[in-house]
C-alpha cells in the first residue's frame, strides 16, 4: 500500500491498510462509478511537519535471520534469537543513520520553514479536484493523525457519499540530488448509491467482517511521484546541499512548490484517465533502475511515466522561475502533465510491480 521509500521517518508514508496483498498499486475508476461517489469528502494525510532526507535503512535482521536458519542443528529457536540479535544491530544502525540523515538535511529545512506545505497543498488538491468534470467536493481537509485506525474512524463518521483519503509525503533524497513529492489516493464508497454501484453491499455492515477500509474496497487507487533533480546535481551529498541552498534555496522552494501544484494536477488528470487501461504509451522508456517504463507525454516541461505497476512519475529539473498555477483540469484526452509544468523539466524514482 503506503510503501516504505527508505525515509527517514518511515510513518509518513507507511500507512498499511489491511488486505492489500496482490492487489495491483493503482487501478483507474470506472466514469460510472465516479459519478456516483459524488459528493466526497478528501482527507489529506501529512503526519509529517517538515522536510526530512531519505537513507538506506538497513536489513541485518533479514539476512541475519536467513543464514542463521541455515546452519545445520541451530535449531528454530536459536535461528528466531540470532535473528532478534540482528535486528537489534538494525535498531542502532538505522538511528545512527535517521540522527545523520536530519542533521545532513537541517540547512534546507530551515531555508523552506516559512512555506506553508500543509495549507499550499489542501488548496492545490481542493482546486484541481473541483476542477475535474461531475466531480462534487464536500470538503478538503488536512489531517496530521495518519494510521489506520484515524482514518477508519474518519470513513464511519462521514456524511458524504464516498470518502477519498490521499497520503502525501516529501522529501530529499540519499544523495540529495533530487526532492520527491508524492501522493497515494484511494477513494473508498461510503453511501448506499456508491455502493451500490461498486457493487458492494448497499449498507456497511454494524460488524464487519474485515477491515472498513480493506483496499480491495477501494474504487480507486493512484501513486503519483514528482522528482525534481538539481541540474548540478552530483555524487558528493555535500555539495548538493549547497547547490539547493545557493541564492536563499530559491531553486528547493520552487521545486517543492511546483511539485506541490503538479501532485494536485496530476491526481485530477489520473481520475479522469482511460478505464480499464491506461492511455497507450507514446513510447517506451528507461525509468528508476533501468525499468523499462511507457512514456505519456514528453514537451519542454519534461517526461510523465507510467511505470509498471501504474504509478504515474513526473520527471522535473527545477529552473531558477517562480512556478506559475497549473490550468484548471481538463478532459482526460487533454491532460499531459508536462504540458501545465511552467517551472520545472522533468525525472523520477520507481515503484516496480
Amino acid at each position: 500500500m503506503f510503501a516504505i521509500r527508505c525515509a527517514a521517518i518511515p510513518v509518513l508514508v507507511s500507512l498499511v491498510f489491511t488486505g492489500c496483498t496482490h492487489l495491483p498499486a493503482t487501478q483507474p475508476v470506472q466514469p460510472e462509478v465516479l459519478a456516483a461517489m459524488q459528493p466526497v469528502e478528501v482527507k489529506v494525510g501529512i503526519s509529517q511537519s517538515e522536510l526530512y532526507a531519505a537513507f538506506v535503512r538497513s536489513n541485518a535482521a533479514a539476512s541475519g535471520a536467513a543464514a542463521c536458519a541455515a546452519v545445520p542443528g541451530l535449531g528454530i529457536l536459536l535461528a528466531a534469537a540470532c535473528g532478534g540479535a540482528m535486528g537489534a544491530v538494525d535498531a542502532s544502525v538505522n538511528a545512527t543513520r535517521a540522527k545523520a540523515a536530519e542533521e545532513s538535511v537541517r540547512p534546507l529545512k530551515d531555508e523552506i520553514v516559512d512555506i506553508k506545505f500543509d495549507q499550499l497543498m489542501n488548496e492545490s488538491l481542493a482546486q484541481a479536484l473541483q476542477a475535474v468534470p461531475a466531480m462534487q467536493i464536500a470538503n478538503v481537509a488536512v489531517t496530521k493523525v495518519v494510521n489506520t485506525q484515524a482514518y477508519e474512524k474518519t470513513f464511519s463518521a462521514a456524511t458524504s457519499n464516498a470518502v477519498m483519503f490521499v497520503n502525501v509525503d516529501y522529501h530529499m533524497s540519499v544523495d540529495f540530488s533530487t526532492l520527491e513529492v508524492s501522493a497515494r489516493s484511494l477513494l473508498y464508497p461510503r453511501g448506499t448509491a456508491a455502493r451500490t454501484a461498486a457493487k458492494q453491499p448497499a449498507t456497511l455492515a454494524p460488524t464487519p467482517s474485515e477491515p472498513l477500509l480493506a483496499v480491495k474496497n477501494a474504487v480507486y487507487r493512484s501513486s503519483i511521484f514528482y522528482q525534481a533533480k538539481h541540474p548540478s546535481a552530483g555524487t558528493d551529498a555535500t555539495k548538493n546541499i549547497e547547490a539547493w541552498k545557493a541564492d536563499n534555496a530559491r531553486m528547493l522552494k520552487t521545486a517543492l512548490q511546483d511539485g506541490i501544484t503538479q501532485a494536485g494536477a496530476m491526481i485530477a488528470a489520473d481520475l479522469q484517465r482511460k478505464y480499464p487501461a491506461y492511455e497507450p504509451a507514446t513510447a517506451k522508456a528507461e525509468g528508476g533502475n533501468s525499468l523499462k517504463v511507457n512514456l505519456v507525454s514528453q514537451g519542454n516541461g519534461g517526461r510523465l511515466l507510467r511505470y509498471p505497476d501504474g504509478s504515474l512519475h513526473l520527471e522535473a529539473v527545477p529552473i531558477m522561475v517562480a512556478a506559475a498555477p497549473v490550468p484548471p483540469a481538463k478532459a482526460a484526452s487533454d491532460i499531459t502533465a508536462p504540458a501545465s509544468v511552467s517551472a520545472a523539466q522533468p525525472v523520477a524514482e520507481t515503484v516496480a510491480k
